[in-house]
């Protein structure tokens, strides 16, 4: 095989310097899975080496089985080891983890959830209070522990002092006994058991320094500091070890990953060798220009440049709207006009968001405009944990016979009413023969035992509340039910898991308050069914937009990107006491984002977001700046009512119904509806015409319209390219005219 002719001249020196330690800086989008394939393949080919003497470490399963193919593909060989850390530690541990004398090759292996029951059973027997943020805690310190290699008592040693310091301790000393009792292994264990087997047991560490005399790592930006030391004892008898990277793509501090390994490396292995790849195959110079200016300003980095041979490209398109819905609005009518004029397809699109919570505004566009997309990096806005809490409450209320939402929440926030208790329950109102919410209400009517019931009082109690006051307005109701539930109860807002899940609680609140404005008389129950109506799509599609988080993309590529939300504590998402080291992993999640376009890319943000129950003005994230989209943060001013209906280029006002006016209206919308078939949810092919092109003059207050998706509803009110639209059962919903499927009915 001729290898130069397969790789440029950066790429084809690291692959055949093969002896000792060799560093690759590898630059997004430069071909550095192309690079550590070959340097196996020629290790095969041109050095004669024994595939079984090859080990490749690998972050994912799937990153494993495709390097293992593409190398057969290439040198028709198998029998290299290639796999992830925990992969290859747990067939270390099947092997030898008897001369550890506290486990036998048939251990179990605990995934989360397993941790957290043996946690919380541990806190039950110690009678200390069933508390969430007590078992996230001692969770969170159990890994820590492990992953900087501490033993129990070693681990104390180290948060002596330190608030709840003595009851983590005690917990991780418990938990530790526990797994050995079950022959059980939690994953950090895979690592550390792993480690501790290597220390205590020379011959067997010699047993595969022997065997991988050719080290290969994949992604080594991401290693911790346990995996680091795991790769240095194993490439300590040869000394070939061959690592690839980009200290500007670590962005999972979180998860215990250390950039710092790279800095390491040089100094444990003071002869390596260190090359760059700082040529890109994917995006454009413009695009690389706008990366290299952001990730410049992180002064804790190996210096490289990413450059491109290729094409100059469109320029980087930096966008300031008005509010959320504007910017939601202004992506989607980019990407119609880039559909319809340059042939792109829905896949090619990617939006990326810093937070899940920002994909609200998005989700709800999309579907109001029909078009196909896909979440990546969670579940879709309304399918969130919190969010589906929220919402069953909401359900029960309205629907007292709903006992799945009662099922759902009986119990969140905690209320000591376990699943032993509930089961009784069911089984109590079954013998009775009536309905869940029946019994829960007049409770002493059931064959329970008294615990049982003063447990269930406590729920019951909380739903006549609700109840009594579920006349109130909606957009009253949905602040007193988020206070008196007091779901902020079972998150701590300095995690960041449980940040999201209150901005997301938050951001559902505000989407219950954007639908009052539009239908101010609405009942709780209209509310529900125009969410089951967005929400319920014929996914999936497979050419359809993306919507992700930055992190759910890392490693993919689309030809059009929208960065989204570039407002100073949204992206960067830093609290004010963060230190510099989380403002750089900001820097480089940026980096990470950007070098994600291949083609075209935007940068938008919104001048106001509605949050935590008022309208907040936001300043323009500082990477902006740093991209050379803006010189200074502008100053705010504040924006009177004519010049706000003047971004519409006009406005009629809304008409105003009675109740009984309103009620004959609907019933004329749904006599309607029967005469015409609904087309199915999303388009397969890009849209008929441009928003460019399509005239929104021939929409008039009070014509009858057609919705592709939602069927029949009349115009009640324009403003500019902007419609408000009443639908049987939707409500009312906002569209821009240009963007909407929706034609005028004859």
């Amino acid at each position: 095989m001729n290898y130069d002719s397969l790789l440029n001249s950066s790429q084809i020196l690291p692959v055949k310097d093969t002896d000792g330690a060799v560093l690759v800086l590898a630059g997004a989008g430069s071909g550095k899975t192309r690079v550590l394939t070959y340097r196996i393949a020629y290790l095969i080919e041109h050095d004669g080496v024994d595939p079984s003497n090859i080990l490749a470490i690998t972050f994912t399963n799937k990153a494993a089985g495709e390097m293992r193919e593409r190398i057969h593909d290439v040198t028709g060989r198998s029998g290299m080891t290639i796999s992830t850390f925990h992969s290859l530690c747990a067939k270390i541990l099947r092997a030898d983890i008897a001369k550890l004398g506290d486990y036998t090759s048939s251990f179990s292996i605990y995934d989360d959830e397993d941790t957290k029951k043996v946690i919380a059973r541990i806190l039950k027997a110690m009678e200390v209070e069933d508390n969430k943020e007590y078992k996230k805690l001692i969770k969170w310190h159990i890994s820590n522990a492990k992953n900087n290699a501490l033993t129990a008592s070693e681990y104390a040693m180290r948060i002596k002092g330190e608030p709840e310091g003595e009851l983590i301790s005690k917990v991780y000393e418990r938990y530790e006994k526990e797994l050995k009792e079950n022959n059980a292994l939690d994953f950090d264990d895979l690592l550390y058991k792993t480690l501790l087997l290597f220390a205590k047991n020379k011959d067997i560490l010699d047993k595969y320094q022997t065997k991988f005399k050719y080290i290969h790592v994949d992604e080594f930006q991401d290693t911790n500091k346990i995996q680091y030391t795991l790769v240095r004892l194993l490439a300590n008898k040869y000394g070939n070890i061959f690592v690839v990277g980009d200290d500007d793509q670590s962005i999972y501090g979180w998860r215990w990953a250390d950039v710092s390994n790279i800095k390491k490396f040089t100094q444990h292995f003071p002869d390596c060798r260190i090359y760059k790849l700082e040529q890109n195959y994917r995006s454009t110079k413009n695009i690389l220009d706008v990366a290299n200016k952001i990730i410049a300003h992180n002064s804790q980095r190996m210096d490289k440049t990413l450059w491109t041979d290729g094409e100059e490209g469109v320029k980087v398109i930096y966008k300031s709207c008005y509010d959320e819905k504007y910017e939601a609005d202004y992506v989607l009518e980019q990407i119609s006009n880039l559909i319809h004029s340059e042939n792109y397809d829905y896949s090619d699109f990617a939006i990326l968001v810093r937070a899940s919570a920002l994909t609200r505004s998005f989700e709800e566009k999309l579907a109001l405009y029909n078009y196909p997309y896909k979440l990546i990096g969670g579940n879709k806005f309304f399918e969130r944990k919190e969010v589906k809490d929220f919402l069953a409450y909401l359900k029960f209320v309205a629907n007292p016979s709903d006992s799945e939402s009662i099922l759902r929440v009986i119990n969140v926030p905690k209320r000591n009413i376990g699943d032993t208790a509930v089961q009784k329950l069911i089984e109590a109102c079954a013998e009775s023969q009536v309905s869940l919410m029946t019994g829960i209400l007049n409770v002493d009517m059931l064959d329970l035992t008294p615990v049982n019931k003063n447990k269930i009082r406590v729920f019951a109690d909380v739903v006549k509340e609700l109840q009594s006051r579920a006349n109130m307005p909606l957009v009253d109701y949905v602040d007193f039910v988020n206070e008196f539930v007091n779901f902020a109860s079972q998150y701590n807002p300095k995690d960041e898991e449980d940040k999201n899940r209150l901005d997301n609680i938050d951001d559902f609140i505000t989407s219950v308050k954007e639908y009052c404005k539009d239908n101010a008389d609405s009942k709780l129950d209209e509310y529900l069914q125009s969410v089951s109506l967005v929400t319920d799509t014929d996914q999936p599609i497979e050419d359809c937009i993306t919507l992700a988080t930055i992190h759910g993309v890392k490693g993919l590529e689309y030809k059009c990107c929208f960065i989204v939300g570039l407002e100073e504590g949204l992206f960067p998402s830093v609290r004010q006491d963060s230190g510099d080291d989380d403002m750089q992993e900001e820097r480089r999640i940026m980096y990470v984002a950007v070098t994600r376009a291949r083609e075209r890319l935007f940068l938008t943000n919104a001048q106001s977001r509605f949050r935590y129950g008022h309208r907040e003005y936001g300043t323009p994230s500082r990477f902006l700046k740093e991209g050379g989209f803006i010189k200074e943060v502008p100053k705010r001013e504040t924006a009177s009512v004519e010049s706000i209906l003047g971004d519409f280029g006009g406005y009629q006002p809304v008409q105003e119904y009675s109740v009984r006016e309103k009620q004959d209206r609907i019933k004329e919308m749904k006599k309607l509806m029967h005469n015409y078939v609904k087309t199915p949810a999303f388009a397969k092919s890009a849209p008929k015409e441009s928003p460019q092109s399509k005239d929104v003059s021939v929409f008039k207050v009070g014509m009858q319209v057609e919705h592709t998706r939602f069927g029949v509803g009349k115009i009640i009110a324009i403003m500019g390219e902007n419609a408000k639209i009443e639908f049987p059962v939707l409500g009312v919903k906002t569209f821009n005219m240009r963007l909407a499927p929706i034609k005028v009915i004859e």
